[in-house]
C-alpha cells in the first residue's frame, strides 16, 4: 500500500493485454522502487537480435529533474496540442490526454526512458535494429505495469526536447531515446481497449485484400 492506493494487479496474460490502456491522467501518489523494478525487469525480458540486449532504462524519480524537463515538453508541446483540431470523440479524448500529460508531467509518479545504442549487428551496426530491440522492451514495460495496477503510456515525448532531456539526465549523445513511459496510479479504472473486429486484420493463408472500414 501507498498512501491510499493498493496495487491491483491482473492475473491473466490475456486480460492484461485487453486493458492496457493509454493512462495520461495520474494521481500524484509515489510509486516504491519494488513496483518500478518489475516493469524495468519485463523490459529487459524482451527479444533483442542476437541476444544482443541493447537497451538501457532511466528511470526518473527527481521532482527537481522532473520539473526541468516536464516545463521543456510543456512548453513544446502545449501550443502544437492546443492547435489540434480535435475531431470526433475518440481523437478529441487522445490529444486532451496528450494535452493534459504535457502540462502535468512534473507531477507524474514516474518516468522510464527506454533508450539504447545503436550495436547490431557488429560488424556494421544499423539503427533500425535499435528500435527493434526498444519497442519490444517498451511493450512490456507496459503490460508490466499494467499487471500491477500501475498505469502506464507510450509517448515520444522526449522529441519535443530532447537536449534538455539529454542534459538533465546526462545521457549520451550516442544513446538513441526511444519511448518516454510516464508510470503512476492512474486517475480512472481500466477498461477493455478498443478494437476492430479480429477478422478484419486476419488473413488466412494469404492476402484476402483490405478489411478495414473505407478501404
Amino acid at each position: 500500500t501507498v498512501g491510499n492506493m493498493e496495487p491491483t494487479p491482473a492475473a491473466d496474460l490475456f486480460e492484461v493485454m485487453g486493458s492496457t490502456r493509454a493512462i495520461r491522467r495520474f494521481r500524484t501518489d509515489s510509486v516504491p522502487d519494488h513496483l518500478l523494478e518489475r516493469p524495468v525487469w519485463a523490459g529487459t525480458r524482451a527479444p533483442s537480435r542476437g541476444n544482443t540486449q541493447g537497451w538501457d532504462f532511466v528511470v526518473l524519480t527527481d521532482p527537481e529533474k522532473k520539473a526541468r524537463i516536464g516545463a521543456a515538453m510543456r512548453d513544446a508541446l502545449g501550443p502544437r496540442l492546443a492547435a489540434m483540431p480535435r475531431g470526433d470523440a475518440s481523437n478529441r479524448r487522445v490529444i486532451d490526454g496528450a494535452a493534459h500529460l504535457a502540462d502535468t508531467f512534473d507531477t507524474v509518479p514516474a518516468v522510464i526512458f527506454v533508450c539504447g545504442p545503436v550495436i547490431y549487428p557488429a560488424s556494421a551496426p544499423r539503427e533500425q535494429m535499435t528500435w527493434a530491440a526498444l519497442y519490444p522492451a517498451a511493450q512490456n514495460i507496459l503490460l508490466a505495469a499494467r499487471g500491477l495496477g500501475l498505469g502506464a503510456v507510450f509517448t515520444t515525448f522526449h522529441h519535443s526536447a530532447e537536449p534538455v532531456v539529454r542534459e538533465v539526465l546526462g545521457i549520451p549523445e550516442h544513446i538513441r531515446i526511444g519511448v518516454t513511459i510516464p508510470v503512476g496510479w492512474p486517475d480512472s479504472p481500466f477498461g477493455e481497449v478498443a478494437r476492430l473486429p479480429l477478422e478484419q486484420y486476419t488473413h488466412r493463408n494469404g492476402w484476402q485484400g483490405e478489411k478495414r472500414p473505407g478501404a
